[in-house]
Formats: structure tokens, sequence, C-alpha cells
């Protein structure tokens, strides 16, 4: 059996809509196929109605273009001490190794921890993660990326720690993420980011370029060789630096050597994708979450009031 027949039968096991339409979209590899897909289901959802600033249009068309886009000032300093130490003070755990169990990296993580993760409720009861998440220019600019109204399907906070020799592991390998048609995340450093922190890096339009399209990870030589070492953007700054991203597009977070890195991200989708909580795990209106937010694109995690 080769490797489509194998993926077409486990998509005919899985009876979970969610499931079926993450595994079927993960089979077709070409990027052009993808984008045309992509836009036949965006033109069957919602219109985003909501309105950023003047400057959104551009920072969408960079996006875009380049695959990537800085967003200035999007988490103030208040909130951002609040969302750093509510991490600081919660339970993770290595995704990788799940028999470790789970921890406070503030107590020592496991020996060989690279990442360590937190679970759908606790990052969904963080101060000001749906206020983040929910920025009108964010919105803005992720919907015209997307094409339609969108979906926050999956929103993570995990810290990346130095260990062993540094030697790369899973996602901190190159590789595509493949998580809808159609798909941009927000990245956001809880902590200052140098060179020894572990830097997120991204090929720059690797996300239009039609090679290197398998479900796998690529050494750093192939992905070299392909792109050129211009287009290979790490990305540094202090605590509150954000920035959007097709990681459709070739990307990787480097192993930290020095110092641990704590980051927030968002997912947004046209449709709800695996990750999220299988049921809403807030409520609009209640415990910190901000009544006023759009139902549709919360409501992996949110119930209506």
């Amino acid at each position: 059996m080769n490797l489509l027949e194998h993926a077409a039968l486990r998509l005919k096991m899985v009876t979970d809509t969610r499931h079926r339409q993450f595994f079927l979209q993960r089979m077709v590899k070409d990027l052009p196929a993808r984008e045309r897909k992509a836009d036949a289901v965006a033109a069957r959802l919602p219109a985003y109605s909501g309105s950023g600033n003047s400057s959104d249009a551009e920072l969408a068309r960079i996006l875009k273009e380049q695959g990537y886009v800085l967003v200035p000032n999007l988490i103030r300093p208040d909130p951002l001490s609040e969302m750093a130490a509510y991490f600081s003070e919660q339970e993770c755990s290595d995704p990788y190794r799940p028999r470790v169990g789970s921890f406070k990296p503030s107590g020592g993580a496991p020996a060989g921890t690279h990442v360590a993760f937190f679970t759908n409720e606790v990052v969904a009861h963080a101060p000001h993660v749906f206020g983040v998440a929910n920025d009108p220019s964010v919105l803005a600019i992720v919907a015209s990326m997307l094409g339609a109204k969108p979906t926050i399907s999956y929103m993570t906070a995990w810290w990346s720690l130095p260990a062993g020799d540094g030697t790369a592991q899973h996602a901190e390998k190159f590789h595509r993420d493949v998580d809808d048609w159609r798909f941009v995340k927000l990245f956001c450093y809880l902590t200052d980011v140098d060179e020894t922190a572990g830097p997120h890096v991204f090929v720059r339009g690797s996300h239009k370029v039609n090679k290197l399209t398998e479900i796998r990870r690529f050494s750093d030589e192939e992905v070299s060789s392909m792109f050129g070492a211009r287009d290979i953007i790490s990305f540094t700054g202090p605590a509150g630096t954000c920035f959007l991203e097709n990681t459709n597009g070739i990307h990787r977070g480097i192993p930290p050597v020095d110092k641990p890195r704590l980051i927030f991200q968002v997912l947004y989708s046209l449709r709800p994708v695996i990750y999220g909580p299988k049921v809403p795990v807030a409520k609009l209106g209640a415990n910190g979450v901000p009544a006023d937010l759009d139902p549709y694109v919360n409501r992996v995690y949110c119930a209506a009031q």
C-alpha cells in the first residue's frame, strides 16, 4: 500500500467531520491546487464585516506577498506582564514525552525536554488572550488573507527550553504546516528573544513556491539550496514582539541554547481544525472573556451567552 492509499484508508475510517476535513486537505500537496480549493471554501463562508485601521490593508498585502508581517504594539506592557506571569505559574507538559508528566519550568523541566505546552483550558483562561486574538486590526488583516471571516481554531502557548546539546528536534527542524486549505498564525513573544533564546525562523516567499511540499522535516541544506540564505529570516525582539505568518511556508524554531522562550500563538483558519477543544471551554461575557466578541470567530472556544 502506497502513502496515498494509506491516507485514503485513514480518511475513510474517520467519521468526525472536523477530522475528515483535516486529513483530506493534507492529501493535497500542490500549492496552486490548494489555493484553488481555498478560494472555493472561502466563497461559501461568511464574509468579514469588521474594520481595522488605515494601515491594515498594507499589512495584509505584505503578509500575502512575503508570508509574514510584523504587528507592532499589539500587546501593551501591563497585559504582557500579566500574561507572562500567568503562564510562568501554570503546569505544562512535553507533548513528545507524555510519560514525564506535567511540571512547572520554574521548578525545573525534566532532562531532555525541548518544548513544554499548556492545555487548551489553561490557555483559554489566561488573561488577555481573547482580547489579543480578537484585535480588530489582526482580524482585518487575517480576513483579507483568508478571503472570509476567520475562525480562531487553536490558541496555544509553550516554552522552548535549552536542552542537551541543542540538536533540533521535531518542529525545530524546517517544515510546512498543513492545518487547513488556508490559514495564518499569530506569534507573540512573551519573553525577550535573541539569537540564544530560540528565535522563530521563516523562509520568506516559500508559501508561494511549489517545491518541498511534502509533509516532512527538511534539512538546513535542502532549504538553503532551494531558497538561498538571504530569504531565511530570523525573528528576534523584546517581549511583546508579534507577527503574523502563513506557516504553510517553510519555517522552524531554533533550539534555545541559553535562555528559555515563552510564546503565545493563535491559529486562524477557514474552518475548525483538530487541535482546539472538542467543546467550548469558555463563555462570552464570563470569567474575563469580553461579551462583545464575534460568536462565529470564537465558536471553537466560547459558548454564546
